[in-house]
């Protein structure tokens, strides 16, 4: 059969693999590393940046608790709200998601969003982070490069046209560089992304992980240097009797990261609450923050230089005490704020403070077994950590790399899935999950759910509907009715609020009433106790949830329960189509189907009834397939037969499902997922030479 399609041009990815004669897996690892070097680069560059505003607004880049400690009170004060003045209007004009810590929003991009994220981010994020950090907001770097790695790994995924499962790789591969080469720890950049960003272990995964993160190590060795991130005496697990205090400490680390995770979050409340414009809002809470520098300048910035401190026992117990307190505080309102930055680094601000403070009492109490705070402190860090994350194993291994010290890699475990454990138990989300939670994403239920949960009634509903005047005659109605092939019938008044809706057997009803006709209106056939609406900013699950209470198949759509204006109507077909599109986009065809009609033993939920007469096949893309779109190749119009899946495999088993959208490619090594009666299955299979 003569191929009547104009091929047309490859996408990169695949003009790539044609060149360079490889598989695609080798090509996904040249991706890998390359993002890990630029990744590293990246890490590089924020932190340059960070010391370059810093050097501008302080005077210096180094011992910066020393220099802030000098500044005076006014400036102490001042330079948290001049960097508000910068930050508030570039966040709340240009890029709303760069609020924050990042890290969530780069998890509801691989869990949602197929691992696409804006490009601007990675510039925009990277500035407005730095100018909050490096002006003496609260937070940390660690978050930002997050998001800056993986906005680089997002970016160069979707110009190369990958599918969303190696989108969401690349995002990965971005997210584990920033880590690994701004804490110089590849092993943790792996765990941090493995165990936050995707939960997904699996080899095909963890291959380009590695390689992205070595490369980034790499990098910022060169830069800055073979050395811990914290220099720190030699720690050891002194005596076995050390165990139960160590216990203590993980358990007591747990509660104090839920104390944590609700301070922020009862910050940004409150924050919210506040009736002023965000960009005018940020420069004056962050005046909070300034004061707080003026007494506290330990809680300027990241803070490395004060956990430097206490990791080697150089402040006094009562400055241990009061910075908790404060530095909760201090973190919580540059968030809430609207500030950029992360908290991983406040994180280990507190598990180091608190574990010193524990350390000190317990050598207080125990100074035999106990021989110094020091151990302690560090070990704090990683059970914090640990608490505000819910991963322990990123927390205990990001701790051993910072400091190079195994001996205290047994404590530092143990710690670490305590409190992660009493964290847990005390409140379901971490602190990156809740701000999930918060939008109606759980990630804890599966994709699915959050699909249900996130998507709004406006995104799948249709305008296409029979709208009547409430004053509209019998007769004119009626005609509406018969030339209309739609169910339902909505009403609105002259304001175009919606009234109510009625069904054809309602207009049914009436015409057996015949002295009726004549009088009736449009507005007489809707009932009065009974007129559901769903909002447009509703979420297709509340919308199910009303179907099912109403037990109505679709529902008119209002713009907001105040003004009730009438835009639309979503039906409960629409969600199921969203859900299973969902499904599909994300599996494979799990089904067992069966012809002719099912056996009532069979559970539905695991087998589908197919036609008599119809077959599903699963067919490969032929040479002459390859490179042409579904709606090139007009299957279902030319043969009779639907596309229902096209099914993408790799060498090494890893697999995606696509919805057979119209202007989808189709690429070597595609198999089609086709439903039709068996004549028309062997017109096609004929037509492009494919055994019957």
């Amino acid at each position: 059969m003569p191929n009547p399609f104009k091929t047309p041009t490859p996408d990169p990815f695949h003009r790539i693999i044609d060149k360079l004669h490889l598989n695609e897996n080798t090509i996904i690892l040249i991706i890998a590393s390359f993002i890990g070097i630029i990744g590293g680069f990246g890490a590089v560059g924020f932190r340059t940046l960070i010391s370059f505003i810093q050097t501008i607004a302080i005077g210096g880049d180094s011992n910066i608790l020393e220099i802030v400690s000098a500044l005076p009170w006014y400036k102490k004060v001042a330079l948290p709200f001049i960097g508000g003045l910068i930050v508030g209007p570039l966040v709340y004009f240009f890029g709303k998601e760069t609020k924050g810590h990042g890290v969530p929003e780069v998890m509801e991009a691989v869990a949602l969003r197929g691992g696409r994220i804006r490009s601007r981010v990675m510039v925009l994020k990277a500035f407005v982070s730095a100018v909050t950090i490096a002006t003496g907001g609260s937070v940390g770097r660690e978050g930002p490069i997050v998001q800056i790695g993986s906005s680089l790994g997002s970016s160069l995924g979707q110009w190369l046209r990958l599918g969303q499962e190696r989108l969401k790789v690349l995002v990965a591969c971005g997210a584990a560089a920033g880590i690994a080469a701004t804490f110089n720890a590849p092993i943790a950049g792996v765990m941090f992304t493995v165990e936050i960003i995707l939960g997904n272990y699996a080899i095909t995964t963890l291959v380009p992980l590695i390689m992205s993160s070595v490369m980034a190590t790499i990098v910022g060795r060169w830069y800055f240097g073979d050395i811990p991130a914290f220099e720190i005496p030699h720690y050891g697990l002194e005596s076995p009797w050390e165990i139960g205090p160590y216990i203590l400490l993980g358990i007591a680390c747990g509660a104090v990261a839920v104390g944590f995770i609700k301070v922020l979050y009862f910050s940004e409340d409150f924050a919210d609450k506040i009736p002023l414009k965000g960009w005018f809002k940020t420069p004056l809470i962050l005046l909070l923050v300034g004061v707080m520098v003026m007494y506290f300048p330990q809680v300027y910035g990241v803070g490395y230089d004060t956990i430097t401190q206490v990791l080697k026992g150089e402040l006094l117990w009562y400055m241990l005490l009061l910075l908790i307190p404060v530095k909760m505080l201090a973190t919580s309102v540059t968030l809430a704020a609207g500030g950029s930055g992360g908290v991983f680094a406040p994180s280990l601000f507190l598990g180091a403070v608190f574990g010193g403070l524990f350390g000190t009492l317990m050598h207080s109490l125990f100074p035999d077994v106990v021989l110094s705070s020091g151990a302690y402190a560090v070990v704090g860090m990683s059970a914090m950590v640990a608490g505000t994350t819910h991963a322990p194993l990123t927390a205990f291994l990001v701790i051993f790399e910072m400091t190079g010290h195994y001996k205290l890699i047994l404590p530092l475990m143990l710690c670490s899935i305590l409190a992660s454990f009493i964290a847990s138990v005390l409140k379901k989300d971490s602190i990156y999950t809740l701000k999930l939670t918060r939008r109606g994403v759980d990630l804890s239920q599966g994709m699915e759910v959050s699909i249900m949960q996130t998507t709004q009634v406006r995104d799948v509903m249709n305008r296409d509907m029979v709208v009547l005047d409430e004053s509209m005659a019998f007769n004119d109605l009626l005609q509406k009715v018969i030339n209309s092939n739609q169910p339902y019938f909505y009403v609105k008044n002259t304001e175009g609020n919606y009234q109510g809706s009625f069904n054809v057997h309602d207009v049914k009803e009436v015409l057996n009433e015949e002295s009726l006709v004549g009088v009736v209106v449009a507005k007489d056939l809707v009932p009065i106790s009974l007129s559901p609406a769903i909002e447009m900013d509703a979420t297709l699950a509340q919308c199910m949830r009303k179907l099912s209470i109403y037990e109505m198949e679709e529902l008119p759509v209002v713009d907001n329960e105040h003004s009730n204006k009438l835009i639309g109507r979503v039906g409960r077909r629409d969600i199921i189509n969203i859900y299973n599109r969902e499904i599909l986009r994300q599996g494979s065809l799990g089904l067992k189907f069966i012809q002719g009609k099912l056996p009532g033993k069979f559970p539905t939920q695991n087998f589908v009834d197919l036609p008599d007469g119809c077959e599903i096949n699963l067919i490969p893309v032929t040479p002459s397939m390859q490179g042409q779109t579904l709606q090139g190749l007009d299957i279902r119009h030319t043969y009779e037969v639907t596309v229902v899946a096209i099914n993408r495999s790799g060498e090494r088993g890893e697999r995606e499902v696509l919805i057979p959208a119209p202007e989808e490619i189709l690429k070597k090594g595609d198999m089609l997922v086709v439903i039709g009666n068996g004549d028309a299955l062997k017109h096609l299979k004929d037509a492009f030479h494919l055994p019957s």
